[in-house]
């Protein structure tokens, strides 16, 4: 199944009326099941579920990088997705304690807890990119986003490196696009450190939590930050772009990375 799909539509211009045929995103709910118990229904784009699957595990400290997985097995038919792991899982664990609702999009959930900024440690990683490097890498990470072309659709995420951009992805929701790709990099072992997350979403709190436990030490949007964001990615020695646009950037935080 792909992103999108062709629906009829009456477009309004002035006082034209026409008939024509539109592109949309597709959307799909799916439930993740971990060791036979469910414990989280995401709205997503139907697309790399299984990068989705892991990066959320990921993301919600329910994995961890040496986390075993048995297996993954995903049924298109319901949009169910069973993982394995090896060792016990409890999902009353999971959701103990105080947790809260992030800004996810598209009615995707995302919980964290308060400690989990508090559990991540500032980052060591003293890698400089050229500010050229980041703007050139920027259009083409939107000149590389088709979904989103045709659509309007969707948000786009990618891992870049100095030889450029190795992981692109899609998804109706930010942090779904900011999942898979940390899920990839989990299955294939593909290493984060030392390289930078380009977003065209806006950069949240929970979304800055997510790169720093990946070790990524560079976010840089097409959009803005939140004040938390900005306070999460100085304490945690981050360095934070926002508004990447032609030649301009706006460092927000720890600009001895941009050269």
């Amino acid at each position: 199944m792909g992103l999108s799909k062709k629906v009829n539509i009456v477009q309004i211009i002035s006082e034209r009326r026409e008939r024509l045929r539109d592109e949309i995103v597709r959307e799909v709910p799916l439930t993740i099941s971990v060791n036979e118990k469910e414990l989280v229904t995401l709205q997503c784009s139907p697309h790399n579920l299984e990068y989705l699957t892991i990066g959320f595990l990921l993301s919600e400290g329910i994995i961890g990088k040496g986390a075993e997985i048995k297996y993954i097995d995903l049924n298109k038919k319901g949009w169910y997705i069973r993982v394995a792991l090896r060792g016990d899982f409890s999902v009353d664990k999971y959701l103990s304690g105080k947790r809260i609702i992030g800004s996810g999009c598209s009615g995707a959930v995302t919980f964290y807890r308060d400690i989990d900024a508090q559990k991540c440690v500032p980052l060591q990683d003293e890698t400089e990119y050229s500010y050229q490097k980041i703007s050139s890498l920027m259009r083409q990470f939107q000149q590389s986003s088709l979904t989103f072309k045709h659509t309007g659709g969707v948000h786009s995420c990618a891992l870049c490196s100095q030889e450029g951009i190795e992981i692109l992805t899609e998804d109706i929701g930010r942090h779904n696009a900011m999942d898979k790709i940390f899920g990839e990099c989990f299955i294939k072992g593909i290493p984060t450190q030392g390289k930078f997350i380009l977003t065209s979403g806006r950069v949240s709190s929970e979304i800055l939590i997510k790169t720093v436990k990946q070790k990524v030490p560079i976010i840089a949007s097409h959009s803005a930050p939140t004040d938390l964001a900005v306070g999460l990615a100085e304490k945690l020695n981050l360095t934070l772009i926002g508004f990447v646009r032609g030649c301009r950037m706006n460092i927000y935080t720890n600009n001895y990375r941009i050269i």
